[in-house]
């Protein structure tokens, strides 16, 4: 503006409008009142502007200060700077701008605004109040949030192809360049190789005694318990072919079924009653070892289908030893030393299950590597992960590290780590391998979903078969295709899992939060389980209607009990006599409902102290928390969310694979072994998560392959 005052002042002052004004020479005085005029000028419009703007007024307010302005400051430049602000329109050269202005150097006297200009700030204020009007419609916005929404879909869906193709491809890459390793290696270096078979790590030779010691036994359903049980199974199994083989070799009898097993599984035996009620439940409360190996062989008979190694004459041994179970360390350890429960004639080799754990509070005497010929350790849990989120994390982690590494060095020749995770142990004993499979029950339901999608893709057309297929239009000049229909009526995605912040759980919560502010609500999910935290998650995934369910919850019981009450109190009024039995019966009535009534006020009060802040969410998450179940029974679901990064290889990762769900896990060194899997969607950050959700839900796994198949299976590992 104030370029534009002294380019006007410099033209005015030759046009011939003002050749009277050069005529008469003003005094010193007036120059100086010209050359502080424009100051002032710009010094009103400034402030006069800046009211009508941040009051919120319009155009009126504006020409109502113009007015005032061109009543006490007149001139040409004042006319020409207010017509551009009131948005008039500027035609022809600057002598024509201001031709209808009359001066006169006595009275100065002039026309305010023209009808040109007027008609020009009545142009604006009705196209603003058109755009005002736009705005409210509610169709417009409507229509322009679908719109929005279709874009949104289209755009997960690309993102999901991309980056599942691009993560596919980079874990190709490195599995060929791991594979093809072995020629950069000097034939000469062989012969220091230590991967080299020898007499003591050769598995294949017969008669071989194999004992694996573990931490944990069923019926707690835990990595630590299940895993090692199978693995004593199929060993059982592939060390009794080779003695066969090798008496057939011989000229025995190879058909012989008196071979009797090689393979021995050790596993705890907890002396506490309250031990055995916490963990198991009194639904298996056994009070002898016997009761326990009774129920073990059982679930490997009915639920794994081998019964020729749960057959306690020709199947495996089963060793019980002293332990304790510690509730604060969710652990169990050992009451004495282990290795006295197992026979000098066994003593061959020895499957450490979590060897850094089995010796964390070892009894004195010899070590393993010196009672056994080879010692292998098999490493299942991240304990320094665990230990880091504790409120102790800070020094407690560092020193389990620290003694981790010293055991697992000292007492194993070899260690086996299930994924790259874990800390460094001993970095020249070390392999990562996954050396864990699934039970056959698993294959069997991936078999039959694999079936029922071939038959369904030959009664489709051919189009239908490239609308359906992902891989049959380019990605980026094409629309993805149709989805196929989904199920409304129940949820298909689930968890599995212990219900533990650890677990990831709280991720998940962030995830659901993301999706719905990328497809405007949450996905329902089924989270089975159970776990010490299990009431705090529940309270974060129902949020403020947590204590409204919670509450039913609990009424419901108190109903349940009474009508047991109910039915003791007539029972007991039916086969009793006398007075003195009802009334103790109606007072035992009284004083259970009473205690009742306490741990629900209790429980109420407890629900009014949120202990995050996803409690406080007004809209409660679409989920349910059945208990805990067998996997394998869960073959109507077909996708599988597990966004935890604490764990060392998943099992029920592996499981969902197994029965041919789709699988949404992050990109962490515990999850590489599942990347070469078709129905693996991995994500890096939120929007893929909910890219790969979006395309899942709206499509079909594929048949797992043949090769797929069989690195799941136990003959596998």
């Amino acid at each position: 503006t104030v370029s534009l005052l002294i380019y006007e002042d410099k033209d005015l002052e030759e046009s011939d409008n003002f050749q009277h004004q050069k005529e008469s020479q003003p005094s010193e005085k007036m120059r100086g009142r010209t050359k502080i005029l424009p100051l002032l000028v710009l010094t009103v419009l400034r402030f006069s502007f800046s009211n009508a703007i941040f009051r919120g007024r319009r155009v009126s307010r504006c020409s109502e200060v113009t007015g005032r302005t061109e009543r006490k400051f007149q001139g040409s430049r004042l006319k020409l700077i207010l017509c551009k602000l009131n948005g008039g329109a500027v035609t022809g050269d600057k002598p024509s701008m201001v031709a209808n202005v009359t001066h006169d150097a006595t009275l100065g006297s002039r026309t305010l605004i023209n009808a040109d200009e007027k008609h020009a700030v009545q142009n604006r204020s009705s196209l603003y109040d058109t755009w005002l009007s736009t705005r409210k419609e509610s169709k417009y916005i409507s229509s322009l949030q679908e719109t929005t929404q279709k874009a949104k879909q289209i755009f997960l869906d690309k993102i999901s192809l991309i980056s599942t193709a691009l993560l596919k491809s980079e874990y190709a890459v490195v599995d060929n360049v791991t594979k093809n390793s072995n020629l950069l290696i000097d034939d000469n270096s062989q012969e220091d190789n230590d991967d080299e078979v020898t007499l003591q790590s050769d598995l294949s030779r017969p008669g071989r005694k194999i004992a694996i010691v573990t931490t944990a036994s069923i019926p707690w359903f835990t990595g630590t318990a299940v895993n090692p049980l199978l693995r004593a199974a199929y060993l059982d199994r592939y060390t009794k072919k080779i003695n066969r083989d090798h008496l057939e070799l011989q000229g025995g009898n190879s058909t012989a079924k008196n071979i009797n097993s090689s393979v021995s599984l050790v596993i705890p035996w907890l002396e506490r009653e309250e031990d055995r009620f916490e963990l198991y439940g009194n639904k298996y409360n056994f009070t002898t070892p016997e009761e326990q190996e009774n129920y073990i062989r059982r679930w490997l008979r009915e639920e794994a289908d081998m019964p020729e190694e749960a057959n306690p004459d020709t199947g495996i041994e089963i060793i019980f030893y002293t332990a304790r179970y510690h509730s604060g360390l969710k652990s169990i350890f050992a009451m004495g030393d282990i290795m006295s429960a197992i026979s000098d004639e066994d003593a061959d080799v020895c499957i450490l299950e979590e060897p850094e754990h089995l010796n964390w509070y070892r009894a004195p005497g010899d070590g393993w590597t010196k009672r056994f010929r080879f010692v292998i350790g098999i490493i299942h849990t991240n304990y320094v992960d665990y230990a880091a989120s504790h409120y102790s994390g800070l020094w407690s982690a560092p020193a389990i590290k620290i003694m981790s590494s010293a055991m697992v060095r000292a007492y194993c020749h070899v260690v086996i780590k299930l994924s790259d995770t874990l800390q460094t142990f001993a970095e020249e004993k070390e392999k990562i391998s996954n050396v864990h499979g699934v039970r056959l029950d698993f294959l069997n339901e991936g078999s039959r979903r694999a079936e029922h999608v071939i038959e369904s893709n030959m009664n489709e057309t051919e189009s239908a078969k490239k609308n359906d297929s992902p891989k049959d239009f380019d990605l980026c000049n094409q629309e993805p295709s149709s989805p196929r229909t989904s199920n409304n009526t129940s949820a298909e995605v689930y968890y599995i899992g212990k219900l533990l912040w650890a677990k990831g759980l709280a991720k998940m919560l962030d995830l659901q939060s993301y999706y719905k502010s990328c497809t405007g609500k949450y996905f329902q999910i089924d989270v089975y389980g159970n776990g010490p935290e299990e009431k705090e998650i529940k309270k974060a995934f129902h949020g403020r209607n947590s204590s409204n369910i919670l509450s039913q919850h609990r009424k419901n019981e108190i109903k349940i009990n009474n009508e047991k009450e109910v039915d003791s109190e007539m029972f007991g009024s039916k086969y009793t006599t006398g007075i003195f039995s009802t009334h103790m019966a109606k007072l035992s009535k009284h004083i259970q409902a009473t205690t009742e009534t306490i741990k629900s006020t209790t429980e109420s009060i407890d629900l009014q102290f949120p202990k995050s802040l996803h409690e406080l969410r007004k809209e409660p998450i679409p989920s349910t928390f059945p208990g805990r179940v067998d996997h394998a029974t869960l073959g109507n679901y077909k996708l599988f969310v597990n966004p935890s990064e604490s764990e060392v290889l998943c099992t029920t990762t592996a499981e969902a694979l197994a029965m041919g769900k789709f699988v949404i896990i992050p990109v962490h060194p515990s999850n590489t072994f599942f990347m070469q899997f078709d129905n693996c969607l991995p994500y890096r950050n939120k929007i893929e998560f909910a890219a790969n959700l979006h395309w899942a839900l709206n499509r079909e796994p594929e048949p797992l392959k043949p090769e797929q198949k069989r690195l799941l299976t136990w003959e596998a590992a």
